[in-house]
């Protein structure tokens, strides 16, 4: 990035308030609580997954797939419909090198567009060492989104003391940062990401791009030697982050910055010419035939699927448990006998609250008649979006004689407010032991 030009225009200072908007709330997302919990956190080793309100458990791993998969076809949406907005516009990538660079052209005093003949030496360590501090700063909140922010912090600084482990980690991120965003930078885009591999098929001759209108501006040269609007200047390609030539056409490496736009309808405006030689236009637009249509089977099409997609998520939301069961087979004991020779099974029992209350929840057996439940604690209290685990023993009634059978646990909140959840399991015999239910 610091090799282009820097540019200033209607687009330039769009993207500004963009690119300061998304930081805001990068930054604010880890920081902020909603009820006690976190607004976004992918909690991996707690297997909780934080998503604006909503708590997704192990069990619940459709929720998430079906948030991925619509933030997919967003994107394809918008793609098929404008081009490649999410690099120009959003991703962290454009974002964080416009930053980068913006920060290193005022520490060494560039005027304006122009690079200064020579950079002292302690101007250059200055822009390292203030790249290194931002991105300490960046890849602290990039972790907040998997370990809350205030959990770092107690891990990093605890009763005065730095813990090495978090420490340790904590630079790893920064320099893996650092590395990206202050030396990779637009690389990246031009060859390590996959979004512009596949671009192409999600684009179509209606998508608005940004494109050179040749019919206007070719053939170029001098102003007053030829027709053509174009006048050779280059700075289309100066001020380009990726170092190509937007009047060869569409090409991958173009991630629809818009700086190209802004250096050329400053030399028109300079010229006393109509702006926009280079804009947002579609192909169809570029080549005369038509003007673009923002209604067509493909974005009818990620459309419909985003509908269905949301459709899908909002039902199984209402279709929704508070709560949730499992139970298996307690492996380090699966048999018990009693003193009058009664042979036991042993579950474990794992208890979720999805509620945003803490709840005491009772389990019993539907068959009760045939079985009894020995439990060290039932009801058992299970905290607000918590878990909580059971350890229970199976015992066929006293004068019943029973072979291997299904049993189901039901598990009901004490205060009665959901509808009791039931989960089948196995009572099961040592081989030989026992007959067929009598």
């Amino acid at each position: 990035m610091l090799d282009a030009r820097p540019v200033q225009g209607r687009w330039r200072r769009l993207r500004w308030g963009a690119n300061a908007g998304l930081i805001v709330l990068l930054f604010a997302i880890p920081w902020i609580r909603v009820g006690g919990e976190p607004l976004v956190l992918l909690d991996i080793p707690a297997r909780k997954f934080h998503v604006f309100g909503l708590v997704i458990f192990p069990q619940e791993l459709y929720f998430l797939w079906l948030i991925v998969a619509g933030l997919a076809l967003s994107l394809f949406f918008f793609t098929a419909l404008a081009g490649r907005l999410w690099c120009g516009w959003a991703c962290p990538q454009t974002v964080f090198t416009d930053v980068y660079a913006a920060l290193a052209r005022r520490i060494q005093r560039w005027k304006g567009s122009t690079r200064p003949v020579r950079v002292p030496r302690w101007r250059k360590a200055l822009t390292h060492g203030v790249w290194l501090a931002l991105s300490g700063v960046v890849g602290f909140h990039l972790v907040g989104y998997f370990r809350s922010p205030y959990d770092q912090l107690t891990a990093l600084f605890h009763a005065g003391e730095v813990y090495r482990t978090s420490l340790a980690f904590q630079i790893v991120v920064t320099l893996v940062t650092y590395l990206d965003f202050a030396i990779v930078r637009q690389t990246f885009c031009k060859y390590l990401c996959p979004y512009a591999r596949f671009q192409e098929v999600l684009f179509d001759r209606d998508t608005l791009v940004i494109g050179y209108d040749s019919r206007r501006g070719e053939p170029r040269g001098k102003r007053g030697t030829t027709q053509g609007d174009c006048v050779n200047c280059g700075l289309c390609v100066a001020v380009c982050p990726t170092g190509i030539d937007i009047r060869n056409g569409m090409q991958l490496e173009c991630i629809a910055c818009t700086q190209c736009i802004d250096a050329c309808n400053g030399v028109m405006q300079r010229l006393g010419r109509a702006r926009n030689l280079i804009g947002y236009r579609s192909l169809v637009s570029l080549e005369g035939l038509h003007a673009p249509r923002v209604v067509r089977p493909r974005v009818l099409g990620y459309g419909a699927l985003l509908l269905a997609l949301a459709l899908a998520f909002a039902f199984l939301l209402e279709q929704r448990q508070p709560m949730d069961l499992q139970v298996a087979h307690n492996a380090a004991m699966l048999f018990s006998t009693a003193a009058d020779g009664r042979i036991g099974n042993a579950f474990t029992l794992h208890i979720e609250n999805r509620d945003r209350q803490p709840r005491s929840y009772r389990v019993r057996l539907e068959e009760a008649k045939r079985f009894e439940l020995v439990a060290g604690l039932n009801p058992i209290w299970v905290p607000a979006i918590g878990t909580a685990q059971m350890n229970v023993f199976v015992l066929p009634r006293a004068g019943t004689r029973i072979g291997s059978a299904d049993l189901r646990f039901v598990l009901e909140p004490v205060d009665g407010s959901s509808p009791p959840l039931s989960r089948r399991a196995r009572y099961v015999i040592p081989g030989g032991i026992g007959a067929q239910e009598s």
